[in-house]
């Protein structure tokens, strides 16, 4: 985009005369390079405005400001987050077709399979990392290529109406809730809150894309469920997982089709069904898309197998709730070998905390584990319930997981390693590396 362009959309006035093309829309001065344009948020501790200086010397091309500057290529508004959702609402409607996200779990990975899946058809551009909440959306948006046809979203909330502010700003025309369950719930304050937040997202669209299990809780028009049950639109028959990756078979207007991915995840599987109901509802040829998960690679942190010498290493670090920590269970259950399970707290979950990690400790108690590791001030609740059943230890320091994996490492373990963002159980893999 032309500067004058930009400040032809927001409205804004130009200072100075702008040269030069806008590539990218940026909001953290540090990251700034050629033919970038900086927009400066006001946060509760700094105020990006402060740093303009900065990014033009960096090489950035222009910038927003609600202070009157004296230096070429700024554009004078009176909110720079509004002014970039102005942006990206003005290249969002350039799209074919935009595609919203949002759930307990798996919203990542739905958002690459489906870029994975659509991108053999059309030209598609996603969410880049978690950038799925009131300003990582604009900015996400603004950031639409040039010839992009397929947008696919993320949206994140942490209470109800954040998800109502994102879709009024993107206004996708398909709409998918991967699942429900105790996330957030500090902030949603319980679950039936989540159902009602995550469920905004079905408020306009073309279609909704959900799991038959949760229909019962929202008054649809034009839909697409998955799920085991049988009357859902995308069947999922069955599941099978080994160290070569995950397997499963979809029915879909009574044909069937096998898939299989490279991912050691349970999930992954259901991440897929709901590609399969994006394909199914563009009409696009679902046999020759599902062909080629073979090449598909999971994001780093949600089921990727890593081999630590004679140790393999599930790395699912990158989030947990109990949703998704009973998934990760079920999916190193399901494997032959030792196993050994690794979780840190599961975060935000507010006054249900201690119940849930409890059930946790049940949980694992009653699977295929054979040694479980506990890490965190909640996860004591789990170690408490899960020792009655299962060896089961727990340790303050990640050295001494590391450690205690080790002893066992004659026995060819393998080893799931999860918990919440905040938990940085990668830590652990590290240190795993480095000490074996």
């Amino acid at each position: 985009m032309e500067i004058k362009e930009i400040a032809k959309v927001v409205n804004g006035k130009l200072i100075g005369n702008p040269k030069g093309k806008v590539d990218k829309f940026c909001i953290d001065s540090r990251k700034i390079n050629q033919n970038m344009f900086f927009v400066p948020i006001k946060g509760e501790r700094f105020d990006g405005h402060q740093f303009i200086e900065d990014a033009i010397k960096k090489g950035a091309t222009g910038y927003f400001t609600q202070i009157a500057k004296n230096i070429d290529g700024g554009i004078l508004v009176d909110d720079t987050l509004k002014a970039l959702t102005k942006v990206g609402v003005y290249k969002k409607e350039r799209l074919k077709i935009a595609i919203g996200i949002t759930g307990t779990s798996g919203k990542t990975t739905t958002k690459e399979i489906l870029r994975f899946l659509l991108s053999q058809f059309f030209n598609t551009y996603s969410t880049p990392g978690n950038y799925n909440n009131e300003i990582g959306v604009p900015l996400t948006l603004a950031n639409i290529p040039e010839n992009t046809e397929i947008g696919i979203f993320e949206f994140g909330a942490r209470k109800k109406g954040d998800i109502k502010k994102l879709i009024e700003i993107s206004t996708p025309e398909i709409r998918i809730l991967t699942a429900i369950g105790h996330g957030h719930t500090e902030v949603f304050g319980s679950l039936e809150e989540v159902i009602k937040g995550k469920g905004e997202i079905f408020e306009g669209g073309e279609i909704a894309i959900l799991p038959y299990s949760l229909l019962k809780y929202y008054n649809l028009g034009k839909k697409i469920t998955f799920g085991f049950e049988e009357n859902a639109d995308i069947h999922i028959k069955g599941i099978k997982i080994d160290f070569e990756g995950t397997e499963g078979i979809l029915k879909i207007d009574n044909k069937f089709f096998k898939i299989k991915i490279p991912a050691i995840n349970r999930a992954i599987v259901y991440n897929t069904a709901i590609g399969a109901a994006v394909l199914k509802y563009l009409e696009m040829d679902i046999e020759r898309a599902l062909e080629n998960l073979s090449e598909f690679q999971m994001p780093e942190g949600r089921g990727k197998l890593i081999k630590i010498r004679n140790i393999q290493v599930i790395d699912d670090t990158y989030n947990a709730n109990p949703l998704s920590v009973k998934n990760a269970i079920d999916t190193i259950s399901s494997l032959q070998g030792f196993k050994i399970a690794v979780l840190g707290d599961m975060l935000e979950l507010g006054k249900k905390s201690q119940k849930l990690h409890a059930e946790i400790g049940e949980y694992i108690g009653q699977k295929n584990i054979d040694l479980a590791i506990f890490y965190g001030e909640e996860m004591k609740w789990a170690y408490e319930r899960a020792k009655k059943y299962i060896p089961a230890f727990y340790f303050e320091d990640k050295t001494a997981i590391a450690e205690k994996i080790l002893k066992h490492k004659d026995k060819n373990p393998i080893v799931l390693i999860k918990g919440s963002r905040g938990m940085k159980m990668e830590e652990v893999i590290e240190i795993l590396k480095n000490i074996f």
